[in-house]
């Protein structure tokens, strides 16, 4: 199954006077990497959230943004905290002195400390908040996934397309070299014919074995079977359930491997620049690969 790395998916909803937005982003990498932004009172949960993601994508550098809008809060919601207003009154006082100042020590400056005067909130986060917001970024990655098989809908397309093109072409270079090695045989033991005028210092029974060990060498059938064999494993994969990114990355090399002995063994143009052009659709393949999960 072939998922693009690349998306975006959002969820928002509203919990008591709490309205939360998470927003989540996604860009290709080797390996699952999450980075998160949230309320500092979910520090505690950093681990569980991640899990949660990871879960659902297992490739991929994700960014998420949880956000959290109070509403309108009580002035009961608030505290004022008097030990802390003394000492800061009694800071005040003392830097007043050390700096031989005249002026007043007014409310204004007492406020100016912002932890005199907040909101009451528990160390501990509110389990059913908490479990909200797990189900908010389990829809938020949901909506990720959406756009992430869109995407891969479009790559399969692309991709599949091009292993196709490979496997023609591969048909076609198997029957251009078919028979080749007999042609090439026969042309080697012209030439050497030619080249060597006194037979007697040769031995002809050696010479006959070098000639038809170098047509084996030169043959491609092997290569063209062990071809076939990979753009058919490349399909399975790529139309099974399962994520197929690393697989086809793996298969991708083992076809290049093939593609580059056929084109170093042929002696024969038209093979070598077919050779050439499969070589050209699987550079493209592999860029497209980078960006599948």
């Amino acid at each position: 199954m072939i998922v693009s790395m690349t998306g975006f998916g959002k969820a928002e909803g509203t919990f008591k006077k709490n309205k939360f937005s998470i927003e989540i982003r996604s860009v290709n990498n080797r390996f699952c990497e999450i980075s998160m932004r949230y309320p500092k009172y979910l520090s505690s949960k950093d681990f569980e959230l991640k899990e949660i993601v990871r879960k659902k994508i297992s490739r991929g550098k994700i960014t998420i943004n949880i956000n959290s809008e109070e509403g309108n809060p009580d002035a009961s919601e608030f505290n004022v905290d008097e030990i802390q207003i003394r000492d800061n009154y009694k800071l005040l006082t003392s830097i007043k002195k050390i700096i031989g100042s005249k002026e007043e020590i007014n409310l204004g400056h007492i406020l100016s400390f912002a932890n005199i005067l907040g909101s009451e909130q528990s160390a501990e986060i509110d389990k059913d908040e908490f479990k909200f917001i797990c189900t908010l970024l389990n829809e938020a990655v949901d909506d990720l996934g959406k756009m992430k098989v869109k995407e891969g809908n479009s790559l399969n397309k692309d991709i599949l397309e091009r292993i196709k093109f490979i496997e023609k072409e591969s048909e076609r270079i198997s029957k251009l070299s078919a028979g080749r090695a007999g042609v090439e045989r026969k042309r080697i033991l012209t030439k050497v014919e030619s080249l060597l005028k006194d037979k007697k210092i040769i031995d002809e029974k050696r010479l006959e074995l070098e000639v038809i060990l170098l047509s084996e060498k030169i043959d491609i059938t092997e290569e063209i079977i062990r071809l076939k064999s990979h753009t058919k494993y490349f399909i399975e994969y790529a139309k099974s359930d399962e994520l197929a990114g690393r697989r086809l990355n793996f298969l991708i090399q083992e076809i290049n491997r093939e593609i580059n002995t056929i084109a170093s063994k042929s002696l024969d143009a038209d093979v070598s620049q077919k050779a050439s052009v499969l070589k050209e659709e699987l550079e493209k393949i592999r860029e497209q690969l980078q960006n599948v999960e």
